[in-house]
């Protein structure tokens, strides 16, 4: 008795096909479900616009689709009649179950996961799932605090494998007189394949691969064209792999445009705040505190959430200090501390910490302060191990490492991440009265994280604002209050220079947070307690900075590499990042976004929400020195790497 389905045939590769087909439409369907939760965060411009990222869609469903099924395919496709076996053939089926289902899982998550790092994710998540946090923990929870996505999943499943038995293949009892018909079209059936899983065979002359969504969309709504699971796949074996550049021949024109090597300015420079007469030989000491997933957005001084605060010490200590232009060089906390410590950004799809490149000879901060006689610390509430930040921060010169394991009070536990903030801070400040002056020691917070755990005694005490992290930003700056209470009856505390900044920025409020300019803005704080001085400045501040800087404001008679700059030797400052492909230049009041194709540039200073491209409406003298600093500083930055060229000193 024949089976009766929607779809029937005794042609295997008219069945394939129609597999295809069906696995494409729901792959559609995840990234209409993408683009639906995700809406705000992008910006359409016009029916031409949505016409070419659904074509943009299409071509990429196309070869994500044949990419995911090869293993299907493969059994399928070799000229034998197993195929018609109802063991064999049950053992296709569910590979071809599985396949489609873990690429629909993939795209879902990334339906979440992009709210927070504004990227597709790449192969690199593999690594980072191993140093991020402690998952056993983390997976039950996320599945709870998001369970209508499993609830979507599991119905989107349902009707997937419901709809493919509707393809049912009919029986074919003369198979061994069609061999040589079927040898004829499994290969071309194969050919097709390849043609799919390359993007296209005669206008395609390389493979597909995350760049070319910016020939359908801007670059700030490639991730609509992109799919997850292809970025995922397309990335796998390249996440560290950086080409050398060639658009400066000759290596004296490549310096003078920009050059990571830099010495200090100790002669010239003004210091960032007045130090004190007490301290002897400029030893002062340096506390670096970088706080988790603090938006400038969420500080109320910065006038970004309507006049309401949710960091009131903040907002406080922000009027007795020096405040810069605040920029994050990355959407990653893995990306920060390398970028803080050592001046290195992550200019490629994955973190500098997790690649090849992580052996090279870099010399961070805390290496120049050792030898200059400063004790070197960092603490990390977080289980030691979590995002390599024990073994990056020992490789850059610090001595003493603190995590969840030296604090050694599971009690204080928050169950997802590590030690809440408030007594981990109380743990430091008792610390540092023990370490022998000048010092210097950088603590990472962590209470702000996913999935936004409070302590039981602070529950319902902070305001919970519009978005659930608001109520641990709260949270935060009170642990932050109490550890400032705490240090100033050290006695190492007025010989102290505080920087507060933060990894990255996260969920946005104000639409020009959600901008390619306004998701990097951070806090960037310089107090002492006997500054004589307080102002905002409007020079740009960015991550990378902070290590030069330092060297310039501790007058250490010092060279070095670091692809930052101090901000007393640049006039202005500037910001670069990479993110899904492209990278970004912001610099003399111009964003440029470059994915070594073409450019796109903003004025942001008439254009903040970045609505029009002027690249091609203004072409003079200073845009285009523009676009050669920003190619200056991708191959200095690919080649170095390569080639392990950044030291400077020979004993690193």
């Amino acid at each position: 008795m024949r089976r009766r389905g929607i779809f029937t045939t005794y042609k295997i590769f008219t069945y394939l096909l129609a597999k295809y087909v069906l696995a494409f439409a729901i792959l559609a369907v995840t990234q209409f479900v993408f683009y639906f939760v995700n809406a705000p965060l992008f910006s359409i411009d016009g029916a031409k616009d949505a016409l070419m990222i659904v074509l943009g869609n299409v071509h990429f469903g196309i070869s994500t689709t044949a990419i995911v099924l090869v293993p299907y395919f493969l059994l399928n496709i070799i000229p034998t009649g197993l195929r018609w076996k109802p063991v064999y053939k049950n053992i296709s089926e569910t590979i071809y179950i599985i396949s489609v289902s873990v690429m629909v899982m993939v795209n879902l998550a990334d339906t979440i996961y992009f709210q927070w790092t504004l990227r597709r994710t790449t192969g690199d998540i593999f690594k980072y799932l191993t140093v991020g946090g402690d998952m056993s923990n983390l997976v039950p929870q996320f599945l709870s605090d998001f369970w209508m996505y499993v609830v979507g999943f599991v119905v989107l499943l349902i009707v997937f494998i419901v709809l493919s038995k509707q393809i049912v293949l009919l029986p074919r009892r003369a198979y061994p007189k069609s061999i040589l018909k079927d040898t004829i079209l499994s290969v071309l059936f194969t050919a097709m394949v390849v043609v799919a899983i390359r993007g296209g065979v005669f206008l395609q002359y390389r493979p597909l691969s995350p760049i070319d969504a910016s020939r359908y969309t801007s670059s700030e709504n490639t991730p609509l064209v992109v799919n997850t699971p292809f970025s995922i796949i397309r990335t796998f074996s390249k996440q560290s792999s950086i080409e050398k550049m060639s658009y400066f021949s000759s290596a004296s024109a490549l310096d003078n445009v920009f050059t990571p090597l830099s010495s200090a300015m100790i002669d010239s420079c003004d210091t960032v705040v007045a130090l004190p007469d007490t301290v002897v030989d400029n030893k002062t000491n340096v506390v670096l505190i970088v706080l988790e997933s603090f938006s400038e957005e969420y500080i109320g001084c910065f006038n970004a959430n309507g006049g309401r605060s949710f960091t009131p010490f903040l907002d406080s200590l922000v009027q007795k200090s020096i405040v810069y232009r605040g920029m994050a060089n990355g959407k990653r906390s893995i990306e920060a501390i390398p970028a803080l410590l050592a001046g290195m950004p992550s200019l490629m799809n994955e973190p500098y910490i997790t690649s090849s490149y992580s052996m090279n000879k870099i010399e961070g901060l805390p290496q120049i302060l050792k030898r200059n006689d400063y004790h070197t610390s960092f603490f990390h509430g977080a289980y030691n191990g979590s995002m390599n930040f024990d073994s990056f921060v020992k490789s850059v010169g610090v001595d003493e490492y603190y995590g969840m394991n030296e604090y050694n009070n599971p009690k204080d536990y928050d169950g997802n991440w590590g030690i809440f903030d408030e007594p981990f801070l109380q743990f430091m400040a008792a610390k540092l009265s023990e370490f022998p002056q000048p010092f210097f020691t950088g603590v990472f917070t962590l209470s702000s994280h996913h999935p936004y755990t409070m302590p039981k005694q602070h529950q319902n005490k902070f305001a919970k604002g519009d978005i659930p992290i608001l109520e641990t930003v709260m949270y935060v700056d009170y642990a932050l209050k109490k550890f400032f209470e705490k240090a100033e009856t050290a006695d190492w505390y007025n010989n102290t220079l505080f920087v507060i900044t933060a990894d990255h920025t996260a969920q946005a409020m104000a639409d020009e947070y959600k901008t390619d300019y306004g998701m990097y803005k951070i806090p960037m704080i310089f107090y002492h307690p006997n500054a004589d001085t307080a102002y905002r400045s409007n020079h740009i501040f960015q991550q990378i900075d902070l290590m030069p800087t330092l060297i310039d404001y501790l007058k250490l008679n010092e060279s070095y590499a670091c692809f930052g700059k101090s901000i007393y030797q640049t006039e202005g400052g500037f910001h670069v990042a990479y993110r899904n492909g492209w990278y970004q230049l912001l610099k003399d009041g111009y964003l440029l976004r470059f994915n070594n194709e073409k450019f796109e540039i903003f004025d942001v200073e008439k254009d903040p929400m970045l609505a029009h491209n002027i690249a091609k409406d203004k072409n003079d003298k200073a845009l285009e020195d523009l676009k050669q600093y920003l190619k200056t500083i991708i191959q200095q930055y690919n080649n170095r790497l390569i080639e392990n060229r950044l030291n400077v000193n020979e004993n690193i």
